[in-house]
């Protein structure tokens, strides 16, 4: 883990955020304590699992705004939006 006070991170931020994508953790210190870490996104196969579903024929996906499911599922009662509606009267 690399440690960096505030005003390096700053000054170099571009370089750091560079080691961020290779994997690197970024401990920052204020003072000589730490006060926040910097960690890469971790990618859990979310989207190789969003786009099986695309795959399997259960989602729709053109690369634009998704639009919802073929086979909606029934439900008893309000939907969330009539009862956000009913909330704000």
């Amino acid at each position: 883990m690399i440690t960096v006070g505030i005003k390096e991170l700053k000054n170099r931020l571009s370089y750091y955020l560079r080691e961020i994508k290779k994997g690197e953790k970024i401990a920052i210190t204020e003072r000589e304590k730490v006060i926040a870490t910097i960690i890469p996104v971790e990618r859990v196969d979310v989207d190789s699992k969003l786009l099986s579903l695309v795959k399997e024929g259960f989602a729709v996906w053109k690369g634009g705004k998704p639009v919802g499911s073929r086979h909606p599922v029934k439900i008893k009662g309000k939907t969330v939006s009539e009862i956000v509606i009913e909330d704000r009267r």
